[in-house]
């Protein structure tokens, strides 16, 4: 389930430079830290900074989208939230050649077998996509799982601005369609987009990043709306009440920091001092 998050990645323009920030000011008695991830990427590009880390150990708490830590019958339950309901498929949202032309695609492209392409038709097209680009990495890691692991070897507490419950609903409110397009966009760009913004994230080429993000969701603004600004604002309260707790480690897909209606825009009007902190 930690794997399904990919769309809520990097979905808005960026004016800042750098992914780490220093939280101060406005009555905080210790410092917090903001760091914009990108949720999944392949192994090999994956590195964590001396910067990154020694913003981590000064954190006494962690803190990212969702905590990590389920039991086995919350992983069950939420594995249902994924799925079409009983008894559809892809096949039953998707004109007759995009389905074909998605299944020869996994078939050919991704040596899926005929079963695990059944399989996998049953899962809500946004999941469906996220799935594709799992399966396009030969071995992939995930900033937010490398950092629960960290959170437990240095015995530290782990806690989610939001239910993993609330996040994957948030999906259900995208229309079905705007759901089977971007799907389309994915397969038919063979992946190519996703590869292009990797590699923009990773030299921080953030104003490339910004425009390529616009031009992908510009045609569907209820995916920024939903997925993207209206989660900024409603993190503000809990991450207010954390920071004057303890400090605080927060992160969250870098989609979310800049511009007017940003994490970073939204804490500086509530009177805190966000300071980019160069990684090294």
């Amino acid at each position: 389930m930690k794997k399904i998050l990919l769309y809520f990645l990097l979905l808005t323009s960026f004016s800042q430079a750098q992914l780490l920030y220093q939280i101060s000011g406005n009555g905080l008695t210790e410092a917090s830290y903001l760091y914009g991830t990108i949720h999944i990427l392949p192994k090999d590009k994956f590195e964590l900074s001396n910067s990154l880390k020694r913003a981590f150990e000064a954190s006494k708490t962690i803190c990212m989208e969702v905590d990590l830590d389920m039991s086995g019958a919350e992983k069950i339950a939420l594995a249902q939230k994924v799925l079409l309901p009983e008894g559809k498929t892809l096949k039953d949202f998707m004109e007759p050649q995009d389905y074909t032309q998605l299944k020869m695609y996994c078939l050919d492209s991704l040596k899926w077998s005929e079963s695990k392409f059944e399989r996998s038709s049953k899962l809500k097209p946004m999941f469906f996509s996220s799935i594709l680009i799992q399966e396009s990495m030969s071995d992939m890691a995930s900033y937010e799982m490398e950092f629960n692991k960290m959170a437990k070897k240095k015995h530290k507490n782990t806690i989610g601005l939001e239910t993993i419950e609330f996040q994957l609903g948030l999906f259900d409110q995208l229309p079905m369609q705007t759901q089977v397009d971007m799907l389309k966009q994915d397969y038919n760009s063979d992946l190519k987009t996703f590869d292009t913004l990797l590699a923009c994230y990773l030299k921080e080429d953030l104003e490339t990043l910004g425009v390529l993000m616009a031009a992908e969701t510009d045609a569907y603004p209820e995916f920024n709306d939903i997925l993207l600004v209206q989660r900024n604002k409603s993190w503000m309260a809990p991450m207010r009440t954390q920071m004057q707790k303890e400090s605080t480690f927060f992160a969250v897909g870098a989609g979310h920091l800049s511009g007017p209606e940003g994490v970073i825009a939204l804490l500086r009007a509530n009177g805190y001092t966000v300071t980019a902190i160069k990684q090294n």
